[in-house]
């Protein structure tokens, strides 16, 4: 059961990087490549078409993590809680200035600097959440007497007991999780549009996915390096390969976007990307939560799931969540389709 709810987990927060994703992705390209007034608008109407709650997956995996697994709940606040909540501040804000833009969208000025806070904020958001994620891969010393995470690493060194949030791995990590999220924004900006914006974003998307190719690369060495034991599963596993098999592929093909035809490639090899990158790293990482620097682990077994006092809460709630998604079925069921006017 207990590795039934680590998938849980492992599934709200990937499903959120990949629906959140290209909101903040198509955020960040509205201060770096909109130049003109044409290519902002375009930009703003790609994003306003989206679901604008997938927060949802992200407050729902805080709220289980924290029902189900107390243990990992406390170290994951205890090390990031400051960055999380600065992160959540970060949703609002980017959800103020983009309802800001469209209520001020005849004061120019107003708007232009609206616009510049709404792109800043996603590409806020998109590093924070990076850096949060590199930092769980790059792993804390998890015993009782270990050193509290800096915010910047004193020595920059793999062998330094005193790790910061910024360091030479999770640099590394984060450019790669950063670059590979901005993609799947420009690629949702292509499927959204057409002309001249779209031939400019596959030309920086061909130009990413290059980048993307060798951060990956020295991550999985960098990774290796710090956890030699890293792709355990994978050896034991072999069919496993497939994930990462597959996402590479979807990274290749990014490169030749502009030689295909159609809008629809870049978004659909950049979600095979997110997805099966994800699942690569689920696989790696299991059954930790956390990877370990130290001689202890947090894992699925060990995060508090057996605690007698908890009275079967892992059940109620499993019980409580298939109710709630048949409720949706038969809602979007009965409610899909135009209204009557």
């Amino acid at each position: 059961m207990a590795a039934i709810w680590y998938s849980i987990l492992a599934m709200l927060i990937g499903t959120y990087i990949l629906l959140d994703g290209y909101d903040v992705g198509a955020g960040m390209s509205y201060l770096l490549f909109a130049d003109t007034e044409e290519e902002k608008q375009k930009v703003s109407n790609s994003i306003s078409s989206m679901w604008d709650a997938n927060e949802v997956w992200l407050i729902t995996f805080i709220g289980l993590a924290m029902a189900i697994f107390p243990k990992y709940a406390q170290i994951l606040f205890d090390n990031f809680g400051g960055y999380i909540l600065l992160f959540l501040l970060f949703l609002l804000l980017k959800t103020l200035s983009f309802n800001l833009m469209w209520v001020f969208k005849d004061r120019v000025k107003i708007k232009k600097y609206l616009g510049y806070l709404f792109g800043f904020l996603n590409l806020m958001l998109v590093i924070f959440i990076s850096l949060i994620f590199a930092n769980i891969l790059r792993g804390l010393f998890l015993e009782d007497h270990a050193t509290r995470l800096l915010f910047v690493s004193q020595h920059f060194s793999p062998f330094s007991k005193q790790v910061g949030f910024f360091d030479w791995f999770t640099l590394l990590a984060t450019s790669m999780i950063f670059i590979g999220i901005l993609i799947h924004g420009l690629g949702w900006i292509v499927l959204k549009n057409k002309g001249a914006f779209n031939r400019k974003l596959k030309k920086i998307i061909q130009r990413l996915a290059l980048i993307e190719v060798i951060l990956i690369l020295l991550f999985l060495a960098a990774w290796y390096f710090l956890h030699p034991n890293v792709f355990h599963n994978y050896w034991t596993y072999p069919f496993l390969f497939f994930f990462p098999i597959v996402a590479f592929i979807s990274l290749i093909g990014l490169i030749g976007i502009r030689t295909y035809p159609g809008e629809n490639k870049a978004f659909l090899l950049s979600t095979n990307l997110i997805i099966f990158s994800w699942f690569s790293i689920m696989f790696a990482i299991y059954p930790n939560f956390i990877m370990p620097l130290g001689t202890s682990r947090l894992t699925a077994f060990n995060a508090g799931f057996d605690d007698p006092n908890r009275f079967f809460i892992e059940w109620w709630l499993l019980v409580i969540g298939a109710l709630l998604l048949g409720y949706s079925i038969v809602v979007h069921k009965y409610m899909k389709g135009e209204l009557n006017k």
